[in-house]
């Protein structure tokens, strides 16, 4: 039987109704969120760009990444058995993950995100895997609701260029890391970890301790 262009255009009609209504259920969870909770999403146009083009792809990349790789950088970061350890803007979760077996379980993970199909996603995951330390914020960037001098490791990989307030994010880091903890951002762009790296100095608060291309690392003076 052939399909007319009746039935395309019928077809297309129900397409589009959904998408207006996907879209409309993001509006609403965004006003509500940023609004209605005070959280700090950004602007809507990238809170949706987000959710409606880049998420459904975007975790392949994540899921598919070698957990080697992964693991090296954050021992890189300075991660050890027993740290306390926070990581922000961790997407689906592959870092706090591989990061709560660094630290055994001696060791704590805070893992932050201000979006919540991530943080249910990371929920679920360390559930399956039976993970303990692993405590879930959800917040900005800026605000991590953490006591003074709690942490010993920060990372943030690839994420540090999407935060809203950066300047704010670097002085909140300074405040919850222990003297001679590590601040460590992997970013997938040059420019993304140039410009991190630059923020960082302006604050002239941490020392820097090393660069690897889209790796750089820095220390809390003692």
């Amino acid at each position: 039987m052939k399909h007319t262009v009746w039935d395309r255009h019928y077809i297309l009609f129900w397409v589009l109704i959904g998408i207006g209504i996907y879209l409309v259920i993001l509006i609403i969870i965004y006003l509500i969120l940023k609004y209605a909770l005070g959280k700090k999403l950004g602007p809507l146009w990238l809170y949706l760009s987000y959710l409606t083009f880049s998420l459904p792809f975007w975790p392949i990349g994540e899921i598919t990444a070698h957990p080697k790789r992964r693991r090296m950088w954050l021992k890189k970061s300075g991660l050890k058995k027993g740290h306390v350890y926070l990581e922000e803007g961790f997407g689906i979760g592959t870092s706090p993950i591989i990061a709560s077996r660094i630290v055994d379980k001696d060791g704590l993970v805070y893992a932050l995100d201000n979006q919540p199909l991530h943080l249910a996603i990371l929920f679920i995951r360390s559930r399956i895997r039976g993970i303990k330390n692993i405590r879930l914020i959800f917040s900005d960037a800026a605000e991590t609701g953490l006591k003074d001098k709690s942490i010993d490791t920060v990372f943030i990989c690839d994420a540090f260029h999407e935060f809203t307030d950066k300047k704010n994010t670097v002085l909140e880091l300074f405040r919850v890391l222990k003297p001679g903890g590590n601040l460590a951002i992997l970013e997938e762009n040059k420019k993304y970890a140039d410009r991190a790296q630059r923020i960082i100095e302006e604050t002239k608060l941490f020392n820097f301790i090393e660069r690897e291309k889209v790796f750089v690392k820095f220390v809390k003076p003692k």
